[in-house]
């Protein structure tokens, strides 16, 4: 599949490239649209947009471009397909042909953004929103971003993911006496089946990228399209397979809950940003 081209804010003039953060739009959205949705929103005090909290960091913004969302019954933008809007997990063989291109598609930014800053894998950030978010957390899990090292976190904003109770079963939240190493080979290998794709890289390179990995997650608790109840069900997957997760709730998110709220959760992701890689 051919992808629009991702839309760029680059460093502000007179700062060096230092990191790069990879976020991916939701479903309805375009790249451009999303970022500037993203960087309306301003922080507490000082009243600042994200650009202005990390002016030497380079914004990517990948683009899903249109596709048949069955949901809807028309083309729209969009990564992969969903048959229901309220329930997720339904007619989830829909997803897969969207996903088995997108982390490919989303291989290759990751691996550009990385020669642009030396081969430094780990001042690259990743992450979405909602539908973007789901994208980006099956690139993780695959491997498809994790070639040439580690990546330095993730930031999930109303997250979910597809087949995550084919995650659960498989990495075994109920058996406390498995392995965090077993955990996560079991899901790559398991992920990789679902989408019919052979290894990026070995299950070690996998486990070495996601150990430890500091993650962010943002969700409304009221949000209406996409329950809250998928970030907690994420949380516990994530912990379990030792990632250092950050998962925050908020009340009052525009758009029947299902988006940022302002400024409570920007200043939460400038916080985690900084304290967390030192952005």
């Amino acid at each position: 599949m051919l992808y629009p081209t991702p839309y760029i804010v680059d460093p502000q003039s007179n700062y060096v490239h230092t990191q790069t953060i990879i976020l991916l739009h939701g479903r309805g959205s375009t790249a451009e649209q999303f970022a500037g949705d993203l960087f309306a929103l301003k922080t507490s005090s000082p009243a600042l947009n994200l650009p202005s909290h990390f002016p030497s960091v380079r914004w990517v913004f990948p683009d899903a471009g249109q596709m048949w969302c069955t949901a809807f019954k028309e083309n729209r933008s969009a990564w992969f397909d969903t048959f229901s809007l309220t329930d997720l997990s339904k007619r989830q063989d829909l997803q897969v042909a969207g996903l088995r291109s997108n982390i490919q598609s989303v291989h290759e930014v990751v691996e550009e953004e990385i020669d642009k800053l030396g081969g430094r894998s780990e001042n690259i950030i990743l992450g979405g929103f909602s539908q973007g978010s789901a994208t980006a957390l099956w690139s993780l899990f695959t491997g498809a971003v994790a070639s040439r090292g580690s990546l330095g976190a993730f930031v999930g904003l109303s997250a979910w993911m597809p087949f995550i109770n084919d995650a659960k079963a498989v990495v075994g939240i109920d058996r406390p006496e498995a392995a965090q190493s077993q955990r996560i080979a079991d899901l790559q290998s398991r992920f990789l089946d679902i989408v019919g794709l052979h290894g990026f890289v070995s299950t070690e390179a996998v486990q070495r990228c996601l150990s430890d990995m500091p993650v962010y997650l943002g969700h409304d608790t009221y949000d209406i399209p996409v329950s809250v109840t998928n970030c907690r069900e994420l949380s516990v997957l994530l912990r379990a397979l030792g990632m250092r997760i950050d998962a925050r709730e908020y009340v009052g998110a525009p758009r029947e809950g299902h988006w940022v709220k302002e400024p409570e959760q920007l200043d939460d992701i400038v916080e985690f940003l900084k304290g967390k890689i030192g952005l």
